[in-house]
């Protein structure tokens, strides 16, 4: 009988994800589809995605977990929970990989680093009842990669997949993860071989999972001209989206090929309207364009008919209170399509990371359960020129003012006028109110928890005369449900 193995990506435990709200821009995540065509053919192989289905604990051989930091905690718990079955889990991804010895606590083995280099060697010891603590994965070169199994993929990515043609982002960011799991090198794929992989997809929409598909210089300029041709030239008729640099916009070349190709938009990681915070995040490509040009990227892109959705962080040390309005205004101002704001948010393996815990200035800390509130929409940190309370309320006031129905109604006009492209229209105006939507929801959802943790927190520890008044004054402060770090 062959054995089974299923594959999990782990949801959100406040059920609060992008799928929840109906957003429909989720894409399976590559890494579980190219580890199942990596295993041998004498196992039965299962993948679920918590996103967008339920996890209903089936039986199987081995579980494999990838997992980044905001939903590590759940896949702990799954872990548990296969574990106390008897049955042996395995745990990769990026929070994995960074921590590596919390996760040995909760799992009977971790990958660190890239899997695909271990996998089979994974698979045999644990055949062979010596399955090790430890994998150490090594960044493989992307030449001859094996066809992912995204067939095995829910049937709510029936209609859509996700495409590596490179990894790695030769930036450094100091809140980015991605340079301490990959390095500062970039790895791309021979554009054949990601041709004939697109070729063989049964499906319409794509979203290139390159954390740059574009890279920068004149060499990366042609190699995504080479590969937007060779779509064009096997008619392959795809829709796709991409995240790329802000030097995309640079090269008239690469725009005409890219929306030749199909390209419906681009996610741009602008990060924020202020240079003080950009040259804090050492965003040097951003920097060098400087803010004032942001407009002219924006217009050359909606010129080639492509919508644009941009990334803002709030709460560096260069922001101050101002910066909420001012990011308003841009996203208004500039029309750019959509927009994600995100507060700033720690994650281990970062040099920010490393900084703000130095400075004394994390304030979620109870590891891992805490895990789960680095998911970008909480203020996990103390900010330098704000409350904790303050930034959340002024990212929530940003979605208010550039996502309302009337304000979603208009900016999906703008886009209409500026691409001429109705699919970018009806994206823009969808992804807006989505956006919106769940922003609501998860600010609702945190300011409920938090006052439920306070009062719970209040009946367990009531509060002396002497101490009323300090309750009462710090009662919306995430530092009174903060436990020490255990790190």
């Amino acid at each position: 009988m062959a054995k089974k193995l299923l594959l999990i990506n782990p949801g959100n435990e406040d059920k609060l994800n992008a799928a929840s709200v109906g957003l429909f821009f989720t894409f399976p995540p590559p890494s579980l589809a190219y580890l199942a065509a990596l295993t041998p053919p004498d196992w039965d192989i299962q993948i679920v995605d918590e996103n967008v289905e339920p996890l209903t604990f089936e039986d199987a051989d081995l579980i494999g977990i990838t997992a980044m930091t905001s939903n590590a905690h759940r896949a702990y718990e799954i872990s548990e929970q296969y574990r106390q079955k008897g049955i042996k889990t395995v745990m990769g991804g990026i929070h994995a990989s960074m921590l590596h010895e919390e996760a040995m606590q909760f799992v009977d083995s971790v990958v660190i680093g890239e899997a695909e280099s271990v996998w089979q060697s994974l698979l045999h010891d644990f055949a062979n009842n010596d399955l090790k603590r430890f994998y150490r994965g090594e960044r493989i070169p992307l030449e001859n990669l094996v066809v992912p199994r995204n067939d095995l993929y829910s049937n709510r990515y029936r209609l859509k997949a996700s495409v590596q043609t490179a990894r790695g982002c030769p930036m450094d960011c100091e809140f980015c993860s991605v340079t301490a799991f990959n390095g500062r090198t970039y790895r791309q794929r021979p554009v054949e071989e990601v041709l004939d992989e697109l070729e063989g997809l049964n499906c319409r929409d794509v979203f290139f999972s390159d954390d740059n598909i574009l890279n920068y210089g004149k060499k990366a300029e042609q190699r995504a001209i080479q590969l937007f041709r060779g779509m064009v030239d096997r008619a392959l008729k795809k829709r796709w989206v991409s995240q790329v640099g802000i030097d995309f916009g640079n090269n008239p070349k690469v725009l005409k090929w890219a929306k030749k190709a199909g390209c419906l938009g681009v996610f741009i990681g602008f990060e924020s309207v202020n240079e003080e915070s950009l040259e804090a995040m050492h965003k040097a490509r951003n920097l060098k364009l400087g803010v004032r040009h942001y407009k002219d990227v924006i217009k050359r892109i909606h010129d080639h008919g492509m919508g644009v959705h941009g990334a803002f962080i709030c709460g560096n040390d260069g922001d101050r209170q101002d910066i909420f309005q001012r990011t308003i205004e841009f996203i208004l101002d500039s029309k750019i399509d959509s927009a994600t704001i995100t507060i700033l948010t720690p994650l281990p393996g970062t040099r920010l990371y490393a900084r703000l815990r130095s400075e004394g200035r994390l304030l979620v800390t109870n590891y891992p359960d805490d895990w789960k509130h680095y998911d970008t929409a909480e203020a996990v940190f103390r900010p330098k020129y704000m409350t904790p309370d303050e930034l959340e309320e002024g990212v929530y006031q940003i979605y208010e003012h550039t996502t309302s129905k009337v304000t979603s109604l208009k900016r999906a006009f703008n886009s209409f006028i500026q691409t001429r492209n109705l699919p970018v229209t009806a994206i823009a105006y969808s992804l807006n109110r989505g956006l919106g939507s769940f922003a609501t929801s998860k600010y609702q959802y945190v300011k409920n928890a938090r006052s439920s943790e306070i009062k719970d927190s209040y009946l367990s520890h009531p509060a002396t005369d002497g101490e009323n008044s300090k309750a009462g004054a710090t009662q919306n402060s995430p530092e009174l449900t903060t436990p020490s770090a255990k790190m």
